[in-house]
């Protein structure tokens, strides 16, 4: 199965995963995603009272939480795959062995 998350989806997923780590509500976090090509992909992440930087594993792995917290995905059989255009922003495709 091959899954596709427009960027709207990955920040929600970096909301949920830092939500989660920290003990907070995820519409509590706002979280902003970047791409450098000569740095690849990050993105912060503000909670309150502090803000905190995801570096591109972060990302994948808060990708693979919230498809198990939401929708029971294996985290271990997915292959997750950043991407940039720049018409579309940081997207992903999932592909779900």
């Amino acid at each position: 199965m091959k899954l596709y998350f427009h960027e709207q989806d990955v920040v929600d997923a970096v909301c949920v995963y830092e939500a989660s780590l920290h003990a907070y509500r995820p519409e509590q976090i706002e979280a902003d995603l970047q791409f450098h090509p000569d740095r690849g992909f990050h993105a912060s992440a503000r909670l309150p009272y502090r803000t905190v930087e995801l570096h591109e594993q972060d990302m994948i792995d808060a990708i693979a939480v919230y498809l198990r917290d939401y929708h029971n995905f294996i985290p271990e059989r997915l292959r997750i795959d950043l991407q940039f255009q720049e018409q579309t922003g940081v997207t992903a495709e999932i592909i779900a062995e």
